[in-house]
């Protein structure tokens, strides 16, 4: 993990994939002040379906992937670079990809 100097911040959008949006998860995302919300809406078949959505801070709502992996991507900003850092090592079990280049493994005889 490459660690920032002091009043330093991410400048890119950093996206999180995991396998599936959990109880855990949003609970974590409640405690450190972020948002939640419930959308209920009925398919074609008259059933009624509910999706949880999560956001933290300036990040859009997030909740599952379009090309029907049945994951989540989960969207931060650079500037909420720790709380994504924070995510990845709490949650690291449930996380399938991510961008945050400071959390990529190095390579043997990589040198940045």
């Amino acid at each position: 993990m490459i660690t920032l100097p002091p009043g330093c911040t991410v400048v890119y959008p950093i996206w999180i994939d995991v396998n599936e949006l959990t109880k855990s998860i949003i609970d974590w995302y409640e405690h450190i002040g972020g948002r939640q919300k419930i959308d209920t809406y009925w398919n074609h078949r008259g059933r009624e379906h509910s999706n949880v959505y999560v956001a933290y801070g300036r990040g859009k709502w997030c909740h599952y992937h379009q090309n029907g992996e049945g994951g989540t991507r989960l969207h931060f900003n650079g500037e909420d670079a720790s709380i994504a850092s924070m995510f990845i090592i709490k949650f690291l079990d449930n996380i399938t990809n991510h961008n945050l280049k400071e959390h990529m493994e190095r390579k043997e005889n990589e040198y940045y």
